[in-house]
C-alpha cells in the first residue's frame, strides 16, 4: 500500500491512488518502493508531466542495459567519452576526466530518491501545498473523476521553489538509458570537482571547471550542460539516430 498520509478534509491517500490508476506497470511498481507519501506525491507529479512518454523514457531492465553494452550505440558513446577526455587533458595539463557509461539501475534511482535530503525537503513542500489544495470544499472526501482530473492538473502545474529536485524521479533519468553522463574533474586520482550540487558555484563555476569541460565538449555527440536543477558536469549523450532533445 502507499504510505499512510495526515488526514484532511479530503484524504490525500485516496486521491494519490486514483491519479495512479492509469499509470504504466512499471510506474506503479516503483511507487510502491518510495518512501513515505511527500516523496511518492513528487514522483506522480513528475509521471504525469511525462504523460504518454512515460514509458518511452523508463530505465532499462539488467537485461536491455546488457543488451545495449553490446550494441555499436555504446561503442560509439565509450569513443567519445575517450575523445571529451583526451580533449579535456591536452588543455588541462595534471588533470583528468571521470565518467561512468554504466546506465544507472532502478533500484539505484530509488535508492538515491529516497535517501536524498534535498528531494526531501521539495517533497514535503508539495505534501503541504497538497494538503491545502485537498482542504478546499469543492474536493469531494472521495475522489471522482471530475475531482481525480483536477487534482492530477494541480500536481502538474505545481512547481518547485526555489530550484527544481537534484534528481529525476525514479524511472525517468536519462542515466537509465545511458542517455546521461556525469563528468567530474579528477588530479592525480582524487576527485576535486564532484557531482555536488553545493560545489556548484565554488567548484565548478568559481574554479572554471564549467566552462573547461564545456570546451571539451563543442562538436561532440554531448549536449549540455543541464540547467535545471544547475548541474554543469551532466551531460545528455544523442546517438546519431536521434536528434538533440530537450530537457524536463
Amino acid at each position: 500500500m502507499l504510505a499512510t498520509p495526515a488526514l484532511s478534509f479530503a484524504a490525500t491517500d485516496e486521491y494519490l491512488l486514483a491519479v495512479t490508476h492509469d499509470l504504466s506497470a512499471s510506474a506503479r511498481d516503483a511507487l510502491q518502493r518510495i518512501d513515505g507519501e511527500a516523496r511518492q506525491l513528487l514522483a506522480v507529479r513528475a509521471y504525469l508531466r511525462a504523460g504518454q512518454q512515460l514509458q518511452s523514457r523508463w530505465g532499462w531492465s539488467a537485461e536491455e542495459i546488457r543488451a545495449y553494452q553490446a550494441s555499436q550505440e555504446y561503442a560509439d558513446l565509450l569513443a567519445e567519452i575517450a575523445l571529451v577526455r583526451a580533449r579535456f587533458a591536452a588543455a588541462n595539463p595534471g588533470y583528468s576526466l571521470y565518467a561512468n557509461p554504466t546506465a544507472r539501475s532502478l533500484d539505484l534511482q530509488l535508492q538515491r530518491w529516497n535517501s536524498n535530503e534535498s528531494v526531501g525537503v521539495i517533497a514535503d513542500r508539495l505534501q503541504a501545498a497538497t494538503e491545502l489544495e485537498l482542504a478546499r470544499s469543492t474536493y469531494p472526501a472521495h475522489p471522482d473523476a471530475k475531482a481525480t482530473l483536477r487534482f492530477a492538473d494541480f500536481l502538474r502545474a505545481w512547481r518547485p521553489a526555489p530550484a527544481a529536485p537534484p534528481l529525476a524521479a525514479p524511472g525517468l533519468s536519462l542515466h537509465g538509458r545511458s542517455r546521461a553522463i556525469d563528468f567530474q574533474i579528477e588530479q592525480d586520482g582524487r576527485i576535486i570537482a564532484p557531482t555536488e550540487v553545493a560545489k556548484v558555484r565554488s567548484v565548478w563555476e568559481g574554479q572554471g571547471w564549467a566552462r573547461r569541460l564545456a570546451a571539451a565538449m563543442r562538436d561532440t555527440r554531448f549536449a549540455g550542460p543541464l540547467q535545471s536543477p544547475n548541474e554543469p558536469w551532466h551531460y545528455e549523450y544523442v546517438p546519431r539516430s536521434r536528434e538533440v532533445g530537450a530537457k524536463e
